[in-house]
């Protein structure tokens, strides 16, 4: 359960993957009944989305997240993070987001990162963190990614792509920097995304799927 240099890598979807050739991480929400995960045949990843952090305790998201994190087809922990937009007190969310990093850096498995506003409040976890951070559905400047990219973190791009508020910073990351997703955009396929990706970045599109394969590789291999 890996994929190849010829996989279309979908580093975040709420959707099973849609062609042959996509490798999808699908994201699986801790609140929701996961006792069949162990019997799925694909990636996923798992965490408490800070939308969610008042239906459990800190101490019943972690029992769950222990649980099923040992799973072979678990890649990453997430999403997860800190939304400034919402009204849950950020006290809160900042507890139930140390209380996932925890587990992810015992495990040694990367994090899906839902930052809304909180580019920012990430840049202490990054600091002091042990695995890497993968910002799903970057959306910020290009101030805020040059200070990221600091530490070892990569920006994920979706259907923002399409617009063109991202198109200079996707032009302007370095290889190894970043990733491409589908979120929860059920019009579009990765395959879109790979091919205006590699338009902005004026490349061929088998030549982002191979830097990217590397870069996924670089930070998912056991």
């Amino acid at each position: 359960m890996f994929p190849t240099s010829d996989s279309l890598i979908n580093v975040h979807s709420h959707f099973r993957k849609k062609i042959p050739s996509e490798f999808a991480i699908r994201n699986a929400f801790l609140k929701h009944d996961n006792s069949k995960l162990s019997k799925i045949e694909y990636p996923v990843s798992i965490g408490l989305h800070p939308w969610h952090i008042d239906e459990m305790t800190i101490e019943e998201c972690e029992e769950k997240l222990l649980q099923l994190v040992s799973l072979d087809n678990v890649f990453a922990i997430g999403e997860t993070g800190i939304d400034r937009s919402i009204e849950t007190d950020l006290k809160k969310q900042y507890s139930f987001f140390e209380a996932q990093l925890t587990i992810a850096e015992t495990i040694n498995k990367p994090v899906i990162v839902h930052a809304v506003k909180s580019y920012s409040d990430m840049i202490p976890y990054l600091k002091r963190s042990t695995v890497p951070f993968i910002f799903h559905a970057y959306n910020g400047n290009k101030i805020q990614a040059k200070e990221l990219l600091k530490y070892n973190c990569k920006l994920s791009f979706g259907k923002n792509i399409f617009g063109h508020k991202s198109d200079d910073i996707l032009r302007i990351l370095p290889d190894g920097t970043f990733f491409l997703e589908t979120d929860t955009a059920n019009h579009i396929t990765i395959s879109d995304v790979y091919d205006k990706a590699a338009e902005i970045r004026k490349t061929k599109t088998t030549l982002l799927k191979e830097q990217l394969f590397h870069t996924f590789a670089q930070i998912f291999s056991k």
